[in-house]
């Protein structure tokens, strides 16, 4: 059988926009409840943030192995529920410089201490007029405990946004999906 390829089109579910959720591992069933509905939220790609602050604890390789397949099967099982066309991708974990150094122009970090900035909306608009083209968004997700002050100073110096989710300090699984879903609404992915 041979075929020809006659229109493309992007994947029923799939956003726009492709945001990278760097986020520092959290107890279990944590993680994965964020790995759930950032799916669900359309997110494309996790990747484990390694932070000062991180206490999931540290397991054997093996262990290690186990749990990215679990892992991946959360995911995939969310994109099918909501309708994705693709399977968001879990990549292995790095450093928060490594995340910055390899972030698109729209970085956000949503820090508990930020007191000078504002939120979101702010934040993607000083990103497009930085000149960004509004294709990727990377949003960096701190521990249990948050970010440290040197963590966000690091982050800053290397081209991440802080911001503000408000005066509530919110766990760490809350602002992962807070974020994201504000990220989406002012992209237009929520709909009308």
């Amino acid at each position: 059988v041979e075929g020809r390829v006659v229109e493309r089109r992007t994947g029923a579910g799939e956003p726009r926009v492709k945001i990278t959720l760097y986020q520092a591992p959290l107890k279990s069933d944590r993680f994965e409840f964020v790995l759930q509905k950032a799916t669900e939220l359309g997110v494309s790609s996790f990747v484990p943030l390694l932070t000062d602050r991180v206490v999931a604890r540290k397991s054997n390789e093996q262990r290690s192995g186990a749990r990215v397949g679990r892992w991946r099967r959360i995911v995939t099982e969310a994109a099918e529920q909501c309708g994705r066309s693709r399977i968001p991708t879990i990549s292995g974990p790095v450093t928060l410089k490594e995340a910055c150094d390899d972030a698109p122009r729209a970085a956000l970090m949503p820090w508990e201490e930020e007191r000078t900035s504002s939120g979101v909306r702010a934040a993607l608009a000083r990103s497009r007029a930085e000149g960004w083209d509004g294709s990727e968004v990377a949003i960096f997700i701190g521990p249990e405990g948050g970010f440290t002050a040197q963590e966000a100073e690091l982050a800053r110096a290397l081209g991440v946004q802080t911001l503000s989710l408000g005066q509530r300090i919110l766990r760490s699984e809350t602002a992962a999906i807070a974020t994201i879903a504000a990220v989406c609404h002012e992209l237009g992915e929520l709909g009308a």
